[in-house]
């Protein structure tokens, strides 16, 4: 009977264990595919529901991690102030940027390899302006100017805006007028790893998904000077 009780014991376990393994995997596959799978009100059900939260969970940060529209971001026509070299630090400049705020600005960006200072007087770029705060070699910046670059950044170009656009004029793509995101909500939901990878020069002009960048008062293009395709970072 021992024996015999031992046995239905270690079949049992063996069952269950293969109920869930098989109830993990069919409720993966359904999450692919926005779908879900409730289990059964069991021993099983509950171990497996305890379960599927985690799968859901690594799912959401993984293949399904959700998209956010660009207008998530803030990009603003901004003009350099000012710049200096960063004193420790040979590949960054510290820059005041007018964006259209009650004070410029100030961001540090990688591009003493790309440009002296005398290119920056008076250049007018775009500045993403919903950043957390970063902290550059001991600086702090608060946002990002767009370039564009080609050849593994082998050359790298300010995007700029059209001629006509007004400092801190909106930056869109397309229709997509929405509110951007708080510089919190930029860093909890990872909305700019999110639309990064989106930015690219096409054919001479910067797009998001293919669609142009447009600023809100003019009709014009941005772009780089000289690169026709590559990404924007």
């Amino acid at each position: 009977r021992r024996q015999n009780n031992q046995k239905n014991k270690h079949s049992s376990r063996m069952f269950r264990c293969r109920s869930f393994g098989l109830m993990a995997i069919v409720s993966a596959c359904l999450a692919r595919r926005g779908l879900t799978f409730l289990a059964p009100s069991s021993t099983i059900g509950r171990r497996y529901m305890k379960s599927n939260s985690i799968v859901s969970r690594r799912a959401e940060e993984g293949e399904n991690s959700p998209s956010f529209p660009f207008s998530a971001m803030d990009i603003r026509v901004g003009k350099f102030v000012s710049a200096h070299e960063h004193p420790e630090s040979e590949k960054l400049f510290v820059e005041d940027i007018d964006i259209g705020e009650e004070e410029p600005r100030q961001i540090v960006s990688g591009l003493r390899a790309y440009y002296s200072l005398s290119d920056l007087e008076d250049r007018r770029c775009l500045v993403v302006a919903n950043l957390p705060k970063a902290k550059l070699a001991g600086i702090d910046s608060f946002g990002m100017v767009l370039c564009g670059s080609e050849n593994d950044k082998e050359k790298v170009e300010f995007i700029s805006p059209p001629d006509d656009a007004k400092i801190g004029d909106r930056i869109y793509a397309g229709d997509d007028d929405g509110a951007p995101m708080t510089p919190n909500q930029v860093k909890k939901k990872k909305v700019w790893a999110a639309v990064a990878p989106m930015l690219a020069v096409t054919d001479g002009v910067a797009t998001c998904g293919g669609i142009p960048f447009k600023a809100e008062s003019s009709e014009g293009t941005c772009g780089p000077a000289t690169i026709k395709n590559g990404p924007i970072s």
